[in-house]
């Protein structure tokens, strides 16, 4: 059975909100990414800033391990709302579940490849038969990796064990690489360490392969990474995979309105748990790349922000 954690974010607990109290206000479990994630902060103030900006929503983070089992949760009515990306959306449409709505989208997760740099693996098709690992089990990592690997027929010897496992597997030779999220143009804290004592390599994608993931899967997107990541190392193209939040249907068109706005109360905070989110207009990005309804809730907020939706974003119930 998964482990799953639960974060109690402090926040004011023992006093009044706006008059209403803690034990008066309407609680709500929201899914967060995996603790061991460079967005783990974010969700964090997140969660902060909805319960600060509302005198009668108190949200609890909750870390099932990741997006996947964040929306398995959601659809079962055990988390309210919480982080998701957009193929996870598109899964649950297209298995018949039709409720799910999104919030916001914060910003892209940076798929980030890397082998050891003694492994002689240069490309993506190098990777057939050695060890691999796909990321952090129940991740969205992990199920877009797969299901790229499945498309370009690829077929490594998968790792499938916790981060951590997988960089001392790497570290003594027993795994030749990883695919971990990044946030920007540097390595995260762990692959960073890694690196130190066991010198790393990228692997991108050829256009032929980016123009093949995307023929089946029309959502996912890629960016160019700059030249130096590891030591000598050139620019290269990867994957990426949009991060933000989505309820359901379940979740009425009040109490979504208050997740968005509260959100985008607490941004200051927010910047200063995930530093690529400087400079980004949440609401408008939302509207530029969702592929899917928004919640009732948010179409309320943004219009009243005086921003123009497309039909194709609103849901029935808000028509």
């Amino acid at each position: 059975m998964s482990r799953i954690i639960v974060i109690t974010v402090v926040v004011l607990a023992a006093v009044s909100l706006g008059g209403a109290t803690m034990a008066e206000a309407e609680q709500l479990n929201m899914g967060g990414s995996s603790t061991s994630s460079g967005y783990f902060p974010y969700y964090t103030a997140v969660a902060k800033s909805i319960t600060e900006a509302s005198d009668d929503i108190n949200v609890t983070l909750v870390s099932p391990g990741g997006f996947v089992k964040n929306l398995e949760l959601i659809k079962k009515g055990e988390l309210d709302f919480g982080g998701t990306s957009p193929a996870l959306i598109a899964s649950a449409n297209a298995e018949g579940f039709d409720k799910m709505r999104v919030l916001w989208w914060v910003n892209p997760a940076i798929q980030n490849i890397m082998v050891r740099k003694d492994s002689g693996i240069k490309t993506l098709s190098d990777l057939n038969g050695k060890c691999f690992h796909l990321g952090k089990n129940g991740s969205s990592t992990q199920k877009n990796m797969l299901q790229i690997l499945e498309i370009l027929d690829i077929r490594p010897d998968l790792y499938l064990s916790d981060p951590k496992d997988a960089i001392n597997a790497i570290k003594n030779g027993r795994c030749e690489g990883q695919v971990k999220s990044v946030t920007g143009n540097q390595l995260d804290g762990a692959t960073a360490e890694l690196n130190l004592a066991t010198p790393l390599w990228p692997i991108g994608y050829t256009d032929e392969e980016k123009a093949k993931v995307k023929e089946a899967m029309p959502w996912m997107s890629f960016f160019e990474l700059d030249p130096g990541m590891v030591e000598g190392a050139p620019g290269y193209s990867t994957h990426t995979i949009w991060v933000g939040f989505a309820g359901t249907t379940d979740l009425d068109e009040e109490t979504g309105y208050k997740l968005v706005k509260g959100m985008m109360a607490g941004m200051e905070d927010q910047r200063a748990a995930l530093k690529a989110l400087a400079g980004l207009d949440v609401p408008s990005q939302t509207i530029r790349v969702s592929s899917s309804y928004l919640h009732a809730g948010a179409v309320k907020f943004y219009r009243e922000m005086g921003l123009d939706i497309p039909e194709t974003l609103i849901p029935p119930e808000a028509r």
